[in-house]
């Protein structure tokens, strides 16, 4: 798995280097906060609210986890860790409803409490799906390890909460969603269907990776990573979008829907590449059945997104 910059999963250590490049990571929501913030003074103001959520999130952990460099989340030192997961919890805070101040940079409007069981569902659907295609894959060739669990129970659930959330503050999800879902997403739905905004979207949040792909691949080596790349993308988004309504259009569930695919390569799960292919087939499974039976997907397009949202016609 890779960032929008610089390549991860062990493939280097995570050094000051990794740090400046993280300004790039969070190209997404900061023009989306820049954009929002010139159409009226309430979004000026939400988007000077969340930039310093911004800051504290690349700089509090960044540094710590920079200047020990460790080259995977298991050899992040308890400093870097707790930093990690303080700033982590600091962030689910302010995108949470319990802020009643923030507002959607893509519709001007506060965000609605979503449904738990939609919320729990983000965090879980794609390791899920994951931990479903690395047993049918072990199923068949043996080799049932995960190096996480080396540490014991205790061991590897702090490392699912150390990686969490450190890939949601810096390995990707936001520093891209709320440009990608906060912002672009509502745009989209104004002018089409959810179905075509998604893909629509897929497109944008593919090429958006198109620099780390051509430097050291996805899936594949040479222009045929940024296809690779895209077509992955196209059932992920279709997801995406479905929670994304689902929960009211709530920010926090794209956040977590990103970060719960950024951390599976933090584990040490074996036959990791052959899993990945059966994930990504029943992740397209999943989104044509989401997009064939779910009601927010016969939407037509409209500027009130929270009736999208509700499945209305």
């Amino acid at each position: 798995m890779v960032s929008g910059v610089l390549p991860r999963a062990g493939t280097g250590g995570y050094d000051f280097r990794w740090l400046v490049a993280q300004i790039g990571v969070f190209g997404p929501s900061l023009a989306a906060l820049a954009v929002s913030a010139t159409v009226r003074r309430e979004l000026r103001q939400n988007s000077l609210r969340i930039l310093p959520v911004l800051v504290l999130a690349l700089v509090a952990p960044g540094v710590f986890i920079a200047e020990s460099s460790p080259s995977s989340v298991a050899e992040f030192g308890i400093l870097p860790s707790v930093v990690t997961v303080i700033v982590g919890a600091v962030m689910i805070l302010s995108f949470s409803p319990v802020n009643r101040r923030l507002r959607s940079p893509g519709t001007g409007q506060v965000q609605e409490k979503p449904e738990g069981r939609w919320v729990l569902l983000s965090v879980v659907l794609f390791p899920g799906l994951f931990l479903i295609s690395w047993l049918l894959v072990n199923f068949q060739s043996g080799g049932w390890e995960i190096s996480a669990f080396r540490n014991g129970a205790l061991g590897f659930v702090w490392i699912v909460l150390v990686s969490f959330s450190h890939n949601a503050l810096l390995g990707g999800p936001l520093g891209e969603e709320i440009g990608w879902r906060g912002f672009l997403l509502p745009q989209l739905l104004k002018r089409n269907g959810p179905l075509t905004a998604s893909l629509l979207l897929a497109v944008g949040w593919g090429l958006w990776h198109l620099p780390i792909d051509l430097y050291a691949g996805f899936l594949v080596r040479g222009p045929g990573a940024v296809v690779a790349r895209i077509v992955w993308t196209f059932p992920m988004t279709i997801l995406f979008t479905w929670l994304f309504l689902r929960t009211k259009c709530n920010m926090l569930v794209a956040i977590f829907l990103h970060a719960s695919i950024g951390m599976l390569s933090d584990f040490g799960f074996s036959n990791y590449d052959a899993s990945l292919v059966v994930f990504f087939i029943l992740t397209t499974i999943a989104a044509l059945v989401v997009s064939i039976s779910s009601p927010v997907f016969r939407a037509r397009p409209r500027t009130d997104i929270h009736r999208v949202s509700a499945g209305e016609p």
